[in-house]
């Protein structure tokens, strides 16, 4: 009788222990985000034979390169808590360098977010000061990238180049590349609910969010910005417009869950 009351605990032990390894695995999930880029209504095409584009001045344009800095990623559940994707002082986590042309970089995902329905997401366009005094980096911050300036200067946070017709540069060139950490900041962060489907995070469920970036909305609102009058800049004083009108650009789309 005890032999079979022996077994019997060992077999409920190892029951209970089982069911509590799988409630930890469920504790935690994970979650994609998906940067879109767009122009308008129409996704975007690089390298195009003709000008597709046109901007708020009505003035028609193509884009040769589209590349920009996600930072400090934050999620917030429906408790009012917060998930801090973790970032690294050497730059090798918590960074990452959008290309349109690498469609791999378009897709971040998370690992190790607590389990639960997040409803907004918080993240900086650009590469905090900080990380401009850390030394030589690596990752998506590595210089060789080329998305950075000088040691003084900091990184390029958003790169646009194209060509439009209207533009007064010999070459027809439209160029803009905005960084600036100090004076000006051009630093931008960027909050956004997940609107009517919060991402529901689960140990077997990886929620997806799609976010879009309208490059329209780059030259549109609040500052209209002509290629025939600036076809390029490159300062961080001169971006302060473009870093203005940029961070309107981003919004999610949609939760797949």
């Amino acid at each position: 009788m005890k032999n079979i009351i022996s077994v019997f605990m060992y077999a409920l032990v190892f029951v209970l222990v089982i069911s509590c390894s799988e409630d930890d695995n469920k504790e935690f999930g994970s979650l994609e985000l998906e940067f879109d880029n767009v122009v308008g209504e129409a996704d975007l095409e690089l390298n195009t034979s003709d000008e597709p584009y046109t901007n708020e001045a009505g003035e028609t344009y193509a884009i040769t390169s589209l590349r920009y800095y996600i930072s400090n990623i934050k999620l917030k559940r429906n408790d009012g808590t917060v998930y801090e994707d973790e970032m690294s002082a050497d730059g090798s986590k918590g960074y990452y360098l959008i290309d349109e042309a690498e469609g791999e970089t378009q897709h971040i995902e998370l690992e190790g977010i607590p389990a639960g329905d997040y409803t907004e997401i918080t993240f900086t366009i650009g590469v905090d000061a900080n990380q401009v005094t850390e030394g030589a980096q690596t990752g998506p911050l590595d210089p060789a990238k080329g998305m950075f300036w000088s040691w003084k200067s900091g990184y390029v946070f958003v790169a646009v180049e194209g060509t439009s017709s209207s533009s007064s540069d010999d070459d027809n060139i439209i160029l803009y590349h905005v960084g600036g950490y100090d004076t000006p900041n051009n630093i931008k962060t960027k909050t956004l609910p997940m609107g009517s489907a919060a991402a529901q995070v689960r140990g077997d469920k990886t929620p997806e969010v799609h976010v879009i970036a309208d490059v329209n909305k780059f030259f549109a609102s609040p500052h209209e910005i002509s290629f025939e009058e600036l076809p390029v800049r490159h300062m961080p004083a001169d971006n302060v417009t473009i870093a203005e009108n940029y961070v309107n650009a981003f919004v999610v789309d949609h939760v797949h869950n």
